[in-house]
């Protein structure tokens, strides 16, 4: 009956996004450039949101993971280049950080997460970190922050290609085409590319080297933005990921094992403005699929799919040129299956939410609420209240308090072996209160955050020998975290600083200990230097020592890794030769027990624009 409810309610609504052109009093101007994940711009001001730019994408190695580690406060706990990569907020889970391409959550049905080394940083056109409880805006997971990868639709620019080639260490490949062409109606964006590597780095101080860890990705990404009228406009997106990788082993133990993914993302929007209001609809279609085999000599392997469709339906009306509210209404299918579940079993979610935002200068704040339904379990009524003040046109305070959840997954509810039906939501109430300082070759913010979850989600032992989910542990997590950006001009010379530093601490609240792989202290840095057609850059990488057990017995190390990059343009910047040593003091050091990481390599590159 429910089911039935929210499809009723959203043909209702579906109806109400199309209004006749006669009704309208005005036009909107639309703007020369359309973003597609509006809230995160529109709905964040409470939160903090670094947006990195287009060379700092450039400057780390194609995997989103070099990217986000060398430049934001997330902590990575990786199996090794390449391999499974999984990122952390605040000292929450990678399950509780939330993934979402152009507005839409994307993190597995399976395990909750997103391996970040299955996502090629080509074809996006921003990559923005926003810290903070998101799961009014974005749905289960977002509790420690969100990462957004978002496409720009830009009009009047013509045809502009991109091709990069890369070769380094180790027999790394890579190879980019990104293509967009647009007039006065018209954006298509194209990208193309390719990733891999023999991977087989030598293990520091023994005559192993990292065997089985080859991998190949492959990942085609399509954009269409299409201005119907000045009051409408069509786009859609595609995302397809194609990536096969052996599993290496550990120092102590071998491995023949390899892992296929095959993920596709499919999204159309309409965006409508009439009179006072903007409407938007979203359809989505997401579908993973993954093999894992336990000998890649032999044919046979485990498997799983999941098949998610997603109605998503915005409407805003501005009440004034300084206050709007907007209504929010979802509805989402999953459907799953797989060796290690029995048959095709199916979720369906509905919600429904509501923004107001109000900006009275110097003082602008934020209320939301969202209410979840469910045919699985019950979820609690999530919240968010923020206000931001400028005190003057340098320096402001942000404050944010919000209620956030997380789902239990396919693997939670319908494993054969443990799969409990009767999990609830992981619920979490957070506050944060940061400053911002912003002159005109400097920008600074310091965020201070408390997060209190209940209800976690996590396999444990029972009497039988038996690894089962249950909603367990109390955490309790607080710290600060705090960016930089600086850079100056002088005649021909330009000099830029950046750097990040994360203090954090999450407790155990049962046991009274620290919870496992979160680094107290977590800290970037990078400088940069140009004049005419040469630049050079340093990134600096600390992440402090973790516990690797739940008794706080055993750790990992800190360590220091840095990168030394050159550029040099040339043919009026058409083309760039680039050169990169990675962990240029041959850095010792291991993100997960037992599975050393490459000592220093060197990566060049060569890239034209046209």
């Amino acid at each position: 009956m429910m089911k039935k409810n929210v499809y009723y309610l959203l043909v209702f609504v579906l109806l109400q996004a199309f209004p006749a052109h006669a009704q309208l009093e005005s036009l909107q101007q639309l703007p020369e450039v359309i973003l597609s994940d509006i809230h995160l711009h529109r709905s964040s001001s409470t939160n903090h949101v670094q947006v990195l730019k287009d060379s700092v994408l450039d400057q780390n190695q194609p995997a989103l993971t070099s990217v986000l580690k060398f430049n934001s406060p997330l902590y990575f706990r990786e199996n090794g280049p390449g391999m499974v990569a999984s990122a952390s907020f605040r000292g929450t889970t990678a399950s509780q950080t939330a993934v979402i391409w152009n507005g839409i959550n994307i993190n597995s049905q399976f395990n909750g997460q997103t391996d970040f080394n299955t996502v090629l940083t080509s074809g996006f056109d921003e990559v923005a970190i926003r810290s903070g409880g998101g799961s009014v805006l974005y749905g289960s997971g977002a509790i420690g922050g969100s990462i957004h990868l978002n496409n720009r639709f830009r009009f009047n620019r013509g045809l502009q290609n991109k091709i990069q080639l890369r070769y380094g260490s180790f027999d790394t490949r890579y190879g980019s085409l990104d293509s967009e062409y647009s007039n006065e109606d018209l954006s298509l964006q194209l990208a193309v590319a390719r990733h891999q590597s023999d991977n087989d780095f030598p293990y520091p101080e023994s005559d192993k080297i990292n065997d089985n860890g080859d991998f190949s990705n492959d990942q085609l990404s399509l954009s269409i933005g299409y201005l119907i009228d000045q009051n409408n406009t069509l786009k859609f997106y595609t995302n397809y990921f194609d990536g096969d990788r052996g599993f290496s082993g550990t120092l102590t133990a071998g491995s023949k094992s390899k892992y296929e993914d095959r993920n596709s993302r499919n999204l159309v929007e309409w965006n409508s403005y009439f009179r006072n209001f903007k409407s938007n609809v979203r359809l989505a279609y997401l579908d993973e699929h993954y093999k894992y085999f336990e000998n890649r000599e032999r044919d046979n392997f485990s498997y799983g799919r999941a098949k998610t469709g997603i109605i998503k339906y915005d409407l805003r009306y501005n009440l004034s040129s300084k206050a709007g509210i907007t209504g929010i209404l979802e509805y989402q299918n999953s459907r799953g299956e797989g060796s290690n579940f029995s048959g095709i079993n199916e979720r369906n979610m509905g919600s429904a939410g509501l923004l107001f935002i109000h900006d009275l200068s110097p003082l602008k704040y934020e209320i939301s609420a969202r209410a979840e339904f469910s045919d699985k379990y019950n979820s609690p009524l999530l919240f968010s209240a923020g206000a931001t003040y400028s005190f003057t046109d340098f320096y402001s305070v942000k404050l944010n308090v919000s209620r956030n959840y997380r789902i239990p997954t396919f693997n939670d509810l319908f494993w054969y072996s443990g799969g409990n039906l009767d999990l609830k939501p992981e619920k979490s109430l957070q506050a944060e209160l940061g400053q911002n300082l912003h002159f005109s070759n400097l920008n600074f913010s310091l965020t201070g955050f408390i997060i209190n979850t209940r209800d976690l989600l996590r396999w444990v032992p029972s009497s039988g020998g038996l690894w089962l989910p249950e909603n367990t542990k109390k955490a309790l997590n607080y710290g600060f975290e705090s960016t930089a950006d600086w850079q100056i001009k002088i005649q021909e010379h330009k000099i830029s600083f950046s750097g990040t530093y994360a203090f954090t601490k999450a407790m155990d609240q049962s046991s009274d200990k620290t919870l496992i792989y979160v680094p107290m202290h977590k800290g970037t840095a990078s400088a940069g230097y140009e004049i005419k057609n040469f630049s050079t850059y340093l990134q600096i990488l600390y992440n402090g020592e973790v516990f690797t057990s739940s008794d706080n017995h055993y750790t990992l190390p800190g360590y220091t890794l840095s990168n030394l990059g050159f550029n040099y343009n040339f043919l009026k910047d058409r083309v760039q030769l680039g050169l990169v040593v990675q962990n240029i003091f041959d850095q010792e050091y291991q993100s997960m027990p037992s599975r050393p990481m490459p000592g220093r390599s060197i990566q060049s590159s060569l890239t034209f624009n046209f």
